[in-house]
């Protein structure tokens, strides 16, 4: 395979002098061209165009579509990405139960992981965005943004209404151990986007199902993110009645 010729039929400009290029190599090998030369195949979308954030396992980026619109891309890398901590989360939880040996079968787990705690929290209707397909490190979702630029974390915003945004975080929380079963576990201002005055949970990969056996401990740790997060913005909240509240003690 001619990587230089996969790079152009994804419309990825290559400039040595840029930040974008040290991505590139970080992201693109053979495997992972081979999976996104697949998605295109499908249809899913079009072409990459540019890096929307940089992670430890991942970079997101925004991609065409054939009827014009954009998805958001998300590739984790095989070679670079920092998967240490991806086994407590997998382990223990039911719905994984077969995990192969080896970077590339952990990760193909963990984003078919993201992908299906996306669709079941996006079917009961809590904000998140819409998963559309994924092909071994490769997840295809939906684009949170207007007019082409993504929507910014909720760490770089100033609320408007405060108190209504964390209501509404607890709300989904809530909703998903009642309702999908799903605890987040990784509940914090750098894991919410704000399209305007309203949140959306992304990075879900790392949520688990409630027979996880540390669950609860993980939903602990969410909620006491929240109140974190509402004393920031002076909106009184108590995490260990939220508990109390969510799981029924």
């Amino acid at each position: 395979m001619n990587w230089e010729n996969e790079l152009k039929k994804l419309r990825v400009k290559r400039q040595k002098d840029s930040e974008h290029f040290k991505i590139f190599q970080r992201v693109f090998d053979e495997y992972t061209i081979k999976n996104i030369r697949t998605l295109i195949d499908r249809g899913i979308f079009r072409a990459l165009d540019f890096p929307v954030s940089t992670g430890k396992e991942a970079d997101v980026y925004r991609g065409s579509t054939r009827a014009g619109g954009y998805v958001a891309v998300k590739i984790y890398r095989i070679e670079t990405g920092d998967f240490k901590n991806m086994w407590e989360y997998i382990l223990g939880d039911p719905r994984f139960k077969k995990v192969g040996k080896g970077k590339r079968a952990l990760i193909r787990e963990w984003c078919k992981k993201e992908f299906r705690n996306l669709s079941e929290a996006y079917n009961i209707g809590i904000r998140v965005p819409q998963p559309f397909a994924f092909k071994e490190n490769v997840l295809v979702m939906e684009f949170i943004g207007e007019n082409g630029e993504a929507s910014p974390l909720l760490k770089d915003v100033k609320v408007k209404q405060p108190k209504a945004l964390i209501d509404e975080v607890i709300t989904f929380i809530q909703r998903m151990y009642s309702e999908i079963r799903l605890v987040h576990a990784d509940i914090s201002e750098f894991n919410i986007m704000m399209k305007g005055e309203k949140p959306y949970l992304i990075d879900m990969g790392q949520a688990v199902n409630l027979k996880h056996p540390r669950a609860l401990e993980f939903l602990k740790r969410d909620l006491y993110n929240v109140e974190r997060m509402a004393k920031k913005m002076s909106v009184e909240v108590d995490h260990e009645k939220m508990y109390r509240q969510i799981v029924g003690v």
